[in-house]
């Protein structure tokens, strides 16, 4: 009996499934299924040209994104024939002016480093020996006394630690109250330093040195705690 013949149709679309190894923006590979048709059949699908238009945005965003350290919005809309178009294309000014910001920042890291240096190259600032000598205790009691936050000790860019000389009242004493104030401001030098050199307003424009000198302890601890709970005068 014979077989009746198969019906051949003409294919409109002709398929093509593999896989291939793609590299993104990072450098890495990675495995993807790939389809191949027809021009016939990529016409019921998308157009070719918009298909193009998205890889290549695909990989314009995806180095941006390397660039900036950071994701970026990718947004392609498809019309029902098939047209893509991009949306809103990644704005470039958020990684300029991150890039300023970074700049700025440097600067400013950059002045506050060269004046802390200038403020520990003063003539004020001795070392822990000399400091020792002014208040009759050797260079290792000196140490011990500024991790306790007894006495003011500045550190810059390197290890060598300087000691104000003008801590030191004319008794021959370290600065009443200094430990107090330390753990008040967060036992931070810096800190410290800039608030004892700083004019207040509640001290009557002096600055909390002098004030801490004249004996007005009592104000001076006031003024750190308002500082820290943020009420300015």
């Amino acid at each position: 009996m014979a077989q009746p013949k198969e019906l051949h149709r003409p294919a409109t679309a002709k398929k093509k499934r593999g896989k291939k190894l793609l590299r993104g923006a990072t450098g890495k590979y990675t495995t993807v299924r790939t389809l191949q048709v027809s021009s016939e059949g990529l016409s019921r699908i998308a157009r070719k040209g918009s298909i193009d238009k998205i890889l290549k945005g695909y990989i314009a965003v995806a180095k941006k994104a390397k660039k900036a350290g950071r994701p970026l919005d990718y947004t392609v809309r498809v019309s029902p024939d098939g047209d893509a178009k991009l949306v809103a294309e990644p704005v470039s000014a958020p990684v300029a002016e991150s890039d300023a910001l970074e700049s700025a920042l440097a600067a400013a890291r950059e002045r506050g480093q060269v004046k802390v240096a200038e403020i520990l190259k003063g003539d004020d600032m001795l070392t822990a020996s000399d400091f020792g000598s002014l208040i009759g205790a050797s260079h290792e009691t000196v140490n011990v006394k500024r991790g306790r936050g007894e006495v003011l000790g500045l550190q810059g860019a390197t290890r060598a630690v300087r000691y104000p000389r003008w801590q030191v009242t004319d008794a021959g004493l370290p600065l009443p109250g200094l430990s107090k104030l330390f753990e008040i401001l967060g036992r931070h030098p810096w800190v410290v330093y800039r608030f004892l050199r700083t004019k207040h307003a509640e001290l009557g424009g002096r600055t909390a040195l002098d004030a801490l000198k004249a004996g007005q302890q009592e104000a001076v601890m006031g003024v750190a705690q308002n500082q820290m709970n943020g009420v300015f005068s």
